[in-house]
């Protein structure tokens, strides 16, 4: 019973542990996901805006020879040449307008990336934040914690040196099995355990204490609290 009383204040204090570090690993671990999202937009940025300055700087070459065709087309006497010139102009101008619909396409894009990335900016920084106060929050009871385990976990190891070494075998592996519960009280003749009906043989063996005995049905060690107004 103490060896069991010992191990599951040893699980509470580890299972608080675990509660206490996961915390910082979940802002942490959402700083990170904003800081991914964020260097993808910013290198998302950084493509577009060198697509779109090489798309304007082909709309102005194509504006410059349509006005150069124009210019050309105000001299040619010749039909076929005017024909020629003004099918090229036609050309021109049909790519310019391509070109026009896709920068207006990118730069549709611009203001909802560049709200994204001031959102994902102070995400990041509030993050950081958070998880700097939060590691200086929580680094004492971290360590008062582990020292709490520490020592806990010295008691376990005198306390379980005193147990023979099968039986402690068999307890550590109902404990691990029973959700923390292998050694379970026999009140009424039921196992507490498993609430099922103890033999009447078995049960008034358990009550004398003079050996190990185990609950048929869920393999608990099993042990009789004696009344108070039987003790002494």
């Amino acid at each position: 019973m103490d060896l069991q009383i010992l191990d599951r204040q040893l699980q509470e204090l580890e299972g608080k542990l675990s509660t206490v570090a996961s915390r910082v690993e979940q802002i942490r671990a959402e700083t990170q996901t904003s800081q991914a999202e964020l260097a993808k937009l910013s290198d998302d940025e950084k493509q577009a805006a060198a697509v779109r300055k090489k798309l304007e700087k082909e709309l102005a070459e194509g504006e410059a020879r349509i006005r150069n065709r124009r210019m050309r087309i105000n001299l040619v006497r010749n039909d076929k040449e005017l024909q020629a010139l003004n099918h090229e102009v036609d050309a021109l101008k049909e790519n310019n307008q391509r070109l026009e619909a896709d920068v207006l396409a990118m730069m549709e894009g611009v203001d909802a990336r560049a709200a994204r990335i001031k959102e994902l900016t102070e995400l990041v920084e509030k993050g950081r934040k958070e998880l700097a106060a939060a590691e200086k929050e929580i680094a004492a009871e971290i360590e008062e914690l582990k020292t709490a385990i520490s020592k806990q976990k010295r008691e376990r190891a005198g306390v379980a040196g005193e147990i023979e070494r099968s039986l402690l075998q068999r307890y550590d592996m109902i404990f691990s099995r029973r959700q923390g519960l292998a050694v379970a009280l026999v009140k009424g003749g039921t196992c507490q355990g498993c609430r099922v009906r103890i033999p009447p043989q078995l049960y008034n063996e358990i009550q004398k204490h003079l050996q190990i005995h185990f609950c048929p049905n869920c393999q608990r060690i099993l042990y009789h609290e004696i009344p108070a107004e039987n003790q002494g």
